[in-house]
């Protein structure tokens, strides 16, 4: 899997391309991990009380399949991005993942949006 991150303003956006699989899961991961650690160094220095939050914005127009694990994965993320920084927005899914989303039931479980802008405004 090929990641490119990009910034916008309080938005971390994750161009993917490739399969979403436990295959690739660690590529994933480390690149979230870094973001994760990223804003853990950004909550030590900040001296104002305010926390430091960030939506994690997930292009997924060049991912054709998303596995299981790759859901969960998802899945555990969201929840730990809610806790921590912010939320998780899927944007530009094809129809194949649309479609992974709605047969496991997961389709109302993220926040999913047309394209990168329209998420971000979505803040």
């Amino acid at each position: 899997m090929k990641i490119t991150e990009e910034s916008y303003g309080q938005s971390v956006i994750l161009i993917c391309s490739g399969e979403l699989t436990d295959d690739s899961l660690d590529a994933f991961k480390n690149v979230i991990e870094r973001i994760e650690h990223r804003y853990d160094e950004d909550d030590r220095t900040d001296q104002s009380d305010e926390q430091v939050a960030a939506d994690l914005v997930l292009d997924l127009e060049a991912v054709p399949f998303i596995d299981s694990a790759g859901l969960e994965y998802l899945l555990d993320l969201q929840e730990k991005f809610a806790e921590k920084l912010g939320r998780i927005k899927l944007v530009n899914l094809n129809e194949n993942i649309a479609e992974i989303l709605y047969v496991t039931r997961l389709d109302n479980a993220f926040e999913r949006f047309e394209d990168v802008p329209e998420a971000v405004k979505a803040i």
